[in-house]
């Protein structure tokens, strides 16, 4: 171990000593992007960037992806906990990236969609299929990236403030200001939502009680060019949540959950005529606390900080290879009333290739090497191409090993933490094609993921659980998506979108589909724009889903009517609004917990 941990830091340092003589210099572009893997190493994966305009549209994450991806959620009533399946995984299989960071709990190994905010960011994008070697631990289904850009040019200042009243007594507020100057940029946002969140179920003479949550945040972005070939940058964000958590059909909501979280990274790039280095330092913390009975002062809490700094550099070996090396150094400090107090470092090396062979056809080899002090990770590696045939007929496939790594409530939780844990491993294959007729555009991809090791927390007696590496399983599908853009006129366009998911999901020991992940869903939009006018209707449809693991019980399909409206006064001032379940349909999204009936949005949009 020692010897290929030494023989991989010297193939890097070599690597990068011979990259740094390329020293003339290049001008920095004008829009810095904060996450350059996924834009240059991803060639052959299913990469999905929502818009603005989409993302706009929903102050909740899980709203915004349930729409505009093949993302399965499991969401324990409106605005509660959100879990994703992507591709029928774990929500620990799913990493999330903020400018390029994975921000995961370091507890639950998972991020819960309904306290992240999609206010704020420049762009969001969804990356399918496993990213262990760019992304580290969780990146097994996909990853979703929040990511914010540097923006340089001629003097420019933004303000926007979007104002928004939904059903159930819930304010939202969004504003944004922004400086755009040839060597210096700066972006603020700040963000608020609250809720009583008291619908009532359709069908019973009950509400949906001690539901409330709020949430706030802030984040700036700024950076500043340093002379004509290097800038440094700064993305900082803090997040705070205060939910009660409501009942069910059968229980009364008693408990809460606060958590608090601050975002921190800073960077120095430096360019050269055919190398860019870059040296980064990030603070992560995270805080929770539980309260059993929110009448009461009582609750278990746990804090976690980590400590990252990486020095990364990227050269072009000739005009049609690029090439990206990366040492990166994490210390994770965490506590906890149910863990107690913990420590875990990571080095990790990694390589990253990506070689335009010719106009048509591009690959990309990718290899990691983590050094952890808890436990031995496996060598990872990934392999992806893209084929283009016609110029409207493309072929891609990738291939990867990824893992996840035990989380400190996996290892240490009091009364059932698991020493004795190895990382789940996976290998995941897939290929995909697109095709482009007229205004129509056509994805379809078929995958393999086969998983051992999976941590799975089982009942050791009537009242304690504990995880155990048991669980192998086999995740196959497919998935489509069909888009169709035309203009009917100079002013009206018409845009139609379709996403079609069919997932295979087994626990191979028991030959049976695991739970809450659908074998079918589908998500459609029309929307009509005109110069100031814009209309849309979305519908979704997800399959029934197995709730327990003999699949003897379940939560049944259901379909789902949005409608949406935009229309813009001047060029400063736009209103508009949204009806939700416009067929006042009941679902449960999981067992015995009621979804919102029909419900309303009204907002107005200043720019200046």
């Amino acid at each position: 171990m020692c010897r290929k941990k030494i023989i991989f830091i010297l193939f890097y340092l070599i690597a990068s000593a011979m990259f740094a003589q390329l020293d003339s210099i290049q001008q920095l572009n004008e829009v810095i992007i904060t996450d350059s893997k996924l834009k240059d190493y991803s060639k052959g994966y299913k990469v999905d960037k929502l818009s603005k305009e989409e993302s706009a549209r929903s102050f909740s994450f899980t709203d915004l992806l349930r729409l505009n991806s093949s993302v399965y959620f499991k969401e324990n009533g409106n605005g509660m906990v959100s879990s994703p399946s992507f591709r029928g995984t774990n929500a620990s299989h799913t990493a999330v990236i903020w400018n390029g960071i994975n921000i995961n709990s370091n507890f639950t190994g998972q991020t819960d969609f309904n306290v992240v905010s999609p206010v704020g960011y420049d762009d969001i994008t969804i990356r399918s299929g496993g990213g262990g070697v760019q992304y580290g631990s969780g990146a097994i289904g996909g990853s979703i990236h929040m990511n914010n850009q540097f923006k340089f040019g001629e003097k420019n200042e933004k303000s926007r403030l979007h104002l928004a009243y939904a059903s159930f007594q819930t304010p939202k507020i969004a504003a944004d200001y922004s400086i755009q100057r040839e060597t210096f940029f700066l972006h603020l946002n700040a963000n608020f939502i609250q809720s009583e969140n008291d619908y009532s179920y359709i069908g019973y003479d009950k509400k949906n009680e001690h539901g409330e949550f709020l949430r706030t945040g802030f984040s700036v972005n700024t950076a500043k060019k340093v002379g004509s070939n290097a800038l440094i940058g700064l993305n900082s964000e803090v997040v705070y949540n205060d939910r009660n958590f409501s009942g069910s059909l059968n229980t009364i909501g008693k408990d809460g959950y606060e958590d608090y979280h601050t975002r921190n990274l800073f960077r120095f790039q430096k360019n050269y005529e055919k190398l860019r280095f870059t040296a980064r330092a990030a603070h992560l913390f995270e805080q929770f606390k539980y309260f059993p009975n929110t009448e009461s002062a009582n609750y278990d809490q746990g804090l976690a900080h980590s400590f990252i700094a990486n020095t990364e550099f990227e050269a072009y070996l000739n005009p049609e290879m690029k090439v990206q090396g990366k040492l990166e150094y994490t210390v994770i400090d965490a506590e906890g009333d149910n863990i107690g107090s913990h420590q875990r470092h990571t080095i990790a090396a990694v390589l990253l290739l990506n070689h335009n062979l010719n106009k048509k056809f591009t690959y990309g080899i990718n290899l990691r090497q983590e050094f952890l002090n808890d436990f031995e990770n496996p060598f990872l590696f990934a392999a992806d191409a893209r084929w283009s045939i016609t110029e409207n007929y493309q072929l891609r496939a990738n291939l990867s090993r990824n893992y996840k790594i035990p989380t400190f409530n996996d290892l240490y939780w009091i009364a059932g933490g698991n020493l004795d844990l190895k990382p789940e491993s996976s290998y995941q294959f897939e290929i995909g094609k697109n095709f482009r007729w007229g205004n129509f555009n056509l994805d379809i991809a078929g995958y393999l993921i086969k998983s051992k090791d999976m941590i799975k927390w089982v009942p050791i007696n009537m009242s304690l659980w504990k995880p155990e590496n048991l669980e192998q399983t086999e995740n196959k599908g497919f998935e489509a998506t069909l888009k169709y853009g035309k203009s009917l006129s100079q002013s009206v366009f018409l845009n139609l979108s379709s996403r079609y998911a069919y997932t295979d999901a087994k626990d191979l020991d028991k030959e049976k589909q695991l739970i809450y992940v659908p074998f079918h869903s589908w998500t459609n939009m029309i929307s009509v724009t005109t110069t100031r006018f814009s209309g849309y209707l979305q519908y979704s449809y997800n399959g029934k889903v197995f709730t327990t693991t003999d699949n003897s019980s379940v939560v049944d399909g259901y379909n789902l009517l949005n409608l949406g409206i935009d229309y813009e006064l001047s060029k400063m001032i736009k209103v508009g609004g949204m009806v939700k379940n416009i067929a006042n349909t009941y679902y449960e999204n999981v067992a015995y917990r009621p979804m919102p009936p029909r419900n309303f949005e009204f907002f107005i949009t200043l720019n200046f």
